[in-house]
């Protein structure tokens, strides 16, 4: 009931035609050839494997809590992958507030820098820590899908659009990352979160390097 109200609404509002010329800031650009932006071309690989790790993370939370040797059951693991939810949606209000003194795109390598080291614990630690650990990923990923988008569509000028799609079409790794998951996760669970890991070095990388415009 509340989609459809939300959805009445929308059909109901003029939405303003946003021009691409306000969402560059070097106008000069629209000239180069869309695979030519190397930042746009690096933002897609970056989204595809975070897309990958984000999926990959969620789908077998049940599974790794229930073998993490923590004595967690499967309705237990349930109701710690919904309080893990809701780290993720407190991480995207503290790395809004954050980002108006840090730069995203630091920002970016520095949560996924500490993703990487909770991968770690989670692929080699047993327990309660482990848990934790993997719980803890949810608030730090939580930027990156926004981040990735806005910086890889940064003065893209008239290829605003298309490029855009193109991020957004990277999302494909979220169906196909997580099935090398599940083949890792037949000796153990734990195995699989090293897919994750190297995930999260990739976007480390865009926020380090992969972003930058070369002119």
């Amino acid at each position: 009931m509340v989609v459809l109200l939300v959805a009445g609404l929308f059909l109901k509002t003029s939405l303003p035609e946003i021009k691409e010329q306000t969402l560059v800031s070097d106008i000069a650009q629209d000239t180069k050839p869309l695979l030519k932006h190397n930042h746009f071309v690096n933002s897609v690989i970056a989204q595809f494997f975070y897309v990958a790790a984000q999926v990959g993370v969620a789908a077998l939370f049940i599974n790794y809590c229930t073998e993490a040797g923590a004595g967690i059951n499967t309705a237990k693991a349930s109701y710690l992958l919904s309080i893990s939810m809701l780290l993720f949606t407190a991480g995207r209000f503290a790395g809004t507030a954050l980002m108006r003194k840090i730069a995203p795109n630091k920002l970016l390598m520095v949560y996924s820098l500490i993703n990487i080291l909770l991968c770690i614990a989670v692929v080699w630690m047993k327990g309660w820590v482990s848990v934790y650990a993997l719980m803890i990923i949810f608030f730090f990923e939580s930027i990156m899908f926004p981040t990735i988008f806005a910086l890889g569509v940064k003065d893209l000028g008239h290829h605003t659009k298309k490029g855009s799609s193109f991020i957004i079409m990277s999302i494909v790794g979220g169906a196909l990352v997580p099935y090398v998951m599940g083949m890792l996760s037949e000796g153990s669970t734990a195995n699989a979160y090293i897919v994750p890991l190297i995930c999260f070095v990739v976007v480390a990388w865009f926020g380090w390097r992969g972003y930058k415009i070369k002119q």
